[in-house]
């Protein structure tokens, strides 16, 4: 190891614990005593452990007790029992407990080098392995996936297992939250990933459609039905298939749903023949599923056959440590179209995100630095360009009227106004004048005057 290892030593006899502590500094080694097992998880929680040497019978906490919780707060370090009572079963209690060694008092100073030596190696292993597993994982996600927080981590890391196993899995968490990105990643990573990734809100579509958009039907199955078409779940035929919003599905379609991925089979409505199709599932949800089946609108048995791996995607609040690249990409991805002089951000229009809770995640910072190009004029994205709706705009409204006069804030409040507007009708000018109750042409009018471009609220097919 490179830097200097980190020894916790935890005895409660206090001339044990003063030898153990002088051999092991003798080698160069940097030891904390520790006469309790308290004290010793205080000591693991706020120092840099490698190692710790325990007693075995200490009074509360004994060291396989201590071994357990170590190793569930960081299971890289490694841990040796130290005992007077060796013997084959206290040995296996010490592995099952997550000890890698044990050594027998009285402690001989040779055997206590060797043991601490091997165990050290160990920990160098171990974290060589994460960190390869890690680096791994990272180069291969897709570029939408944006994050190098400890919680996305988790979530890319569950991606890399998950990708290769042909399960069915559960994306949940809030909205705007990246489920949809998540879904395309695990499709991306799969054997997959060349044939088609067919997505569907299962909340969008009337139950009458939805039936029709996912089995398909023959011609003539009812009314307007000129020809025949495959349903999504044959469209996706050897890729995988995305329902989104799935506990917003009825009941009816819930059923189907279980009958189609139980028999790998789909009949379209009108048809008396069923077609067989190889499909991959990925469902996502901003609701407690688990809840919906309390309350009766979700059925359990649809729950455990989708429900093999759960994906929890974070909201934005918790890993804001992620914003600044969020940022960056966001930047990247719309400055072409919408403002190809701005260059970044400035430090304090970045400290203003940071301090926003999000309550719309990532699409609502999207949402955020795309107004932000709309109203940039220089090379870098200010404080006073980041609009943010809701309880803070209004909070940014009073600030502007107080400081800035009358003027300046009914100037705010129109900016606000047009850019909530645009952002809910999508950038159709139309709908933005029949909500206003003005004409297209006064619309256009104040858009240029307050240097809003409608053309960046326009989403893209």
């Amino acid at each position: 190891m490179s830097e200097t290892p980190t020894l916790l030593v935890t005895d409660d006899d206090p001339g044990t614990l003063r030898i153990m502590t002088r051999y092991l500094e003798m080698k160069g080694y940097r030891v904390l005593p520790a006469q309790s097992a308290q004290h010793a998880l205080e000591l693991v929680k706020s120092e840099p452990v490698h190692l710790v040497l325990t007693d075995l019978v200490m009074p509360g906490l004994d060291g396989l007790a201590l071994t357990k919780l170590i190793k569930a707060h960081n299971p890289a370090i490694s841990v040796i029992m130290v005992t007077a009572y060796a013997s084959i079963d206290t040995a296996v209690k010490a592995m099952q407990a997550g000890a890698t060694d044990y050594i027998t008092k009285p402690v001989i100073p040779e055997e206590l080098y060797i043991k601490v030596e091997k165990a050290l190696e160990h920990y160098s292993l171990q974290r060589e392995v994460r960190d390869l597993r890690d680096r791994l994982t990272l180069s291969v996600r897709p570029p939408d996936l944006i994050g190098e927080s400890h919680r996305m981590k988790e979530v890319i890391s569950m991606l890399g297992l998950v990708a290769k196993r042909e399960v069915p899995v559960v994306v949940t968490g809030e909205s705007g939250t990246g489920k949809e990105v998540i879904a395309k990643a695990i499709h991306a990573l799969s054997d997959r990933a060349q044939a088609p990734f067919v997505p569907l809100n299962c909340g969008a579509i009337p139950e009458t459609l939805l039936e029709s958009e996912l089995f398909g039907y023959q011609k003539g199955a009812f009314t307007g039905a000129v020809t025949s078409k495959k349903g999504l779940f044959e469209e996706a035929h050897g890729g995988t298939l995305f329902l989104d919003e799935i506990g917003d599905a009825p009941l009816a379609i819930q059923m189907k749903l279980l009958r189609a991925l139980q028999d790998g089979q789909v009949r379209r409505l009108g048809s008396t023949q069923t077609v067989s199709f190889d499909v991959r599932v990925v469902v996502a949800t901003n609701r407690n599923l688990e809840d919906e089946i309390a309350a009766g609108r979700f059925r359990e048995d649809l729950y455990y056959r989708l429900s093999v791996v759960n994906i929890l995607l974070p909201p934005l609040r918790e890993r804001k440590e992620d914003i600044p690249l969020l940022v960056d990409h966001f930047i990247k991805l719309y400055q072409a179209t919408i403002n190809p002089a701005v260059t970044g951000i400035s430090p304090e229009a970045e400290r203003k995100l940071l301090g926003h809770d999000w309550p719309g995640n990532v699409r609502e910072l999207e949402n955020v630095v795309r107004r932000a190009l709309v109203l940039c004029r220089g090379e870098k994205i200010s404080p006073d360009e980041i609009v943010l709706l809701g309880a803070d705009a209004n909070d940014q409204a009073s600030e502007v009227s107080a400081e800035g006069g009358l003027a300046d804030a009914q100037r705010h409040f129109l900016k606000t106004y047009f850019l909530e507007a645009l952002e809910r009708r999508k950038g159709n000018i139309k709908q933005v004048a029949e909500d206003a109750g003005i004409s297209r042409k006064n619309v256009y009018e104040n858009l240029k005057r307050l240097g809003v471009a409608p053309s960046a609220f326009r989403r893209k097919p």
